[in-house]
């Protein structure tokens, strides 16, 4: 079993994109998910305390929108 979980361990490494540089668009695609994951969890309390603030529809799409085009730019300057 011990086998497995390394063969699985190793998989995932090799899946992961680490091999991307910390650069400023790397730490830039880093905040904009942290953001995200924010903004979601703000929704989602937000829904259940009160009303949700129309700045936050707006700034959701965007930044799922910036997300997309930070990652074609890392892809496309760090090819694997």
């Amino acid at each position: 079993m011990e086998s497995f979980s390394a063969w699985i361990a190793a998989y995932l490494i090799g899946e992961s994109d680490d091999w991307v540089p910390r650069t400023l668009l790397g730490w830039i695609r880093v905040g904009l998910l942290a953001s995200l994951i924010g903004q979601v969890i703000y929704l989602i309390h937000a829904c259940i305390a009160l009303t949700v603030p129309t700045f936050l529809w707006i700034s959701l799409p965007a930044n799922v929108l910036a997300l997309i085009v930070v990652r074609r730019i890392l892809r496309w300057r760090y090819p694997v």
